[in-house]
């Protein structure tokens, strides 16, 4: 069995999803007033803590999509 490629330990504190936010605002053209940006970094925080659940989750090599989901 494999897994998904080894992730760093430590979640995403709030210097380094700072300085996500910091360089993304230039980059994606919406403007951000200066009052979000402790709800946007708590945003990117959340978002890479639920990624990181499923990135973290093993699966095997022979794992395949199912062909049709239903719900």
């Amino acid at each position: 069995m494999t897994t998904s490629p080894s992730s760093p330990a430590v979640p995403l504190d709030d210097d380094s999803a700072g300085a996500v936010v910091d360089a993304m605002v230039p980059l994606s053209g919406i403007p951000m007033a200066p009052e979000w940006r402790e709800t946007v970094i708590a945003s990117v925080k959340a978002t890479a803590a639920a990624a990181r659940l499923v990135l973290d989750f093993p699966l095997d090599d022979t794992v395949e999509p199912a062909p049709v989901f239903r719900a």
